[in-house]
């Protein structure tokens, strides 16, 4: 979760790079492409999108390309209805198959059309509750996140829960709920199953994955390693 001052720091320093030394209009055109890929990049950043993704295009997809045209293409077409309806994505499926490269899709999307979106693994969500029991500051802000136009929770059921450990499992049926009722769409990635997710949260998340949710099972095999061996390639080593 990005901080307002970070977010600010960082928007000042993106716009010299992008805006004031554009060179097509030396940062002097208010409707310059450089204007609109500036302000893009720091939502993007206060959403906490993974920059890897910020710029996905469809060209890039190489795997789970199926779901990707029936499934993603399709959402991000109708973001708007989305988010009216508060229709979400469930993605299932192991580490490397797309997930986070898919949301952050979706996210980037939703931005580029105007509205607010927070990026967070469930790792992370939990962190930053906890920081927020002692700074009120971080926990409005993290609210403020938390009710986005567009929530993005990944890696769902990786974090590991002590033994009556009941904080987190109620937090994330909290704002699953919350949102389901508000009709505010809410993406989730995990690599387990429906099953799964209702041993680890209860009946009540798995319902919700039922009703505005397209849960999807993503085909396996790891992306990853094309990006290794394109890292290989670039920088010459050998084997």
């Amino acid at each position: 979760m990005r901080t307002e001052m970070e977010v600010a720091d960082f928007e000042s320093a993106s716009h010299y790079k992008i805006v004031q030394r554009c060179k097509k209009c030396d940062g002097k055109e208010p409707t310059c492409g450089c204007v609109t890929r500036h302000r893009l990049i720091v939502n993007a950043y206060e959403a906490c999108v993974p920059r890897d993704f910020w710029f996905i295009i469809p060209e890039d997809i190489s795997h789970n390309t199926r779901i990707f045209r029936e499934v993603v293409t399709p959402y991000c077409q109708r973001v708007a209805l989305a988010r009216v309806r508060g229709y979400g994505l469930a993605l299932l499926g192991d580490n490397g198959v797309g997930k986070t490269m898919f949301m952050s899709y979706v996210l980037m999307k939703a931005i580029a059309a105007g509205y607010t979106a927070y990026y967070t693994t469930l790792p992370n969500l939990d962190w930053n509750m906890k920081r927020s029991f002692n700074v009120m500051s971080i926990g409005e802000r993290l609210h403020a996140m938390l009710t986005s136009d567009f929530l993005a929770i990944d890696e769902m059921g990786k974090e590991k829960f002590k033994a009556g450990d009941t904080y987190m499992r109620m937090q994330v049926e909290r704002i699953l709920k919350e949102r389901f009722d508000d009709s505010m769409p809410t993406l989730i990635a995990t690599n387990g199953d429906l099953d799964a997710i209702e041993a680890a949260y209860g009946t009540t998340i798995s319902s919700i994955l039922r009703g505005k949710y397209r849960v999807v099972t993503m085909e396996p095999g790891d992306f990853r390693k094309q990006l290794s061996e394109k890292m290989a390639q670039e920088m010459g080593y050998n084997g």
